[in-house]
């Protein structure tokens, strides 16, 4: 079946990729920038508050790089036209755009109620993130095995890395949402258990 150009639908790909990598590496730019902008505009008043600004800024840039580096391996070897490849970048994305807004709300809030709701939509939002790139990169140790798409087979070291990469970004996956359960929002002598879990 020929595309509107009467070309042939194959051609699609590149086009696709293209704008899969460039819509990508904006989501993954803005939520980096959204988070020093948030660092901008808190203007401490002592050097413990400068400390603790700067070590927030570094969690949540950590989180973004970490998904920006294990997405950019991926995408590298994985065709966009592999079944649920698209809606699994896509999921990626979004949870990777909310990011910056969960982790300023989390640092902002006033009450001990609302922090607790802002740390469990960030844990599942992280969790996400990390159980999207899990499948990602599941989804080119299954691409390999089938063996679709005309592509050739990855070398057997690079999908050993990938089998790895798939398992420990679900088990990073499972800690976050596993983080987000009620009773691990328990105030302890070094603070809250949820955020230690997450360090």
């Amino acid at each position: 079946m020929a595309d509107a150009d009467g070309g042939d639908p194959s051609a699609l790909s590149p086009r696709i990729r293209i704008r899969i990598e460039s819509l990508s590496d904006l989501v993954f730019g803005l939520a980096l920038s959204i988070g020093s902008l948030i660092l901008v505009g808190r203007v401490p008043q002592s050097g413990q508050e400068l400390g603790v600004n700067v070590l927030l800024f570094g969690f949540g840039f950590l989180i973004v790089v970490l998904a920006w580096l294990g997405y950019s391996r991926t995408m590298a070897v994985l065709p966009v036209e592999v079944r649920f490849a698209l809606l699994t970048n896509i999921m990626l994305l979004f949870l990777v755009a909310l990011e910056p807004y969960l982790f300023y709300v989390l640092q902002t809030v006033q009450t001990a109620g609302l922090a607790d709701a802002a740390s469990v939509a960030y844990a599942l939002d992280v969790g996400g993130m990390f159980f999207m790139q899990a499948a990602l990169a599941y989804l080119v140790v299954s691409e390999d095995r089938t063996g679709l798409h005309g592509q050739l087979p990855l070398h057997p070291a690079v999908l050993a890395r990938f089998r790895r990469v798939a398992r420990a970004d679900a088990v990073v996956g499972l800690v976050f949402a596993v983080s987000a359960l009620p009773f691990l929002w328990v105030d302890t002598p070094i603070g809250f258990l949820r955020f230690y879990l997450w360090s």
